[in-house]
C-alpha cells in the first residue's frame, strides 16, 4: 500500500504541471498571433494601395490571425483592431 502513495504524489504534480504548461502555451499562441496580425495587415497596406483588395487581404489576415472580436470589429468597419 505505501509504494501506492509517492505513485499519486506523483501524478498529481505531472497533472499540476500539465496544466501549467498548458496555460502558458496559450498565453504565447494568443502573443504570436496577435504579432502575425500585425505584421500582415501591416504588409496589405504596403502592397496595396487603398481599395478593395487591400481590403480583401486585410480580411484573409483576420481571418488566420485575428480573434472572433476583431473579425467582428472589421465587419462593423471599426479600423482600430484591438485585441
Amino acid at each position: 500500500m505505501k509504494p501506492v502513495i509517492p505513485l499519486i504524489i506523483v501524478f498529481v504534480v505531472a497533472i499540476i504541471i500539465g496544466m501549467m504548461g498548458s496555460s502558458n502555451y496559450d498565453a504565447y499562441v494568443a502573443e504570436r498571433d496577435q504579432r502575425n496580425l500585425q505584421a500582415a495587415v501591416e504588409d496589405c497596406k504596403s502592397l496595396f494601395s487603398q481599395g478593395q483588395e487591400q481590403e480583401d487581404c486585410i480580411t484573409k489576415s483576420l481571418d488566420v490571425f485575428g480573434t472572433e472580436y476583431q473579425q467582428a470589429q472589421w465587419q462593423n468597419r471599426d479600423y482600430t483592431l484591438n485585441p
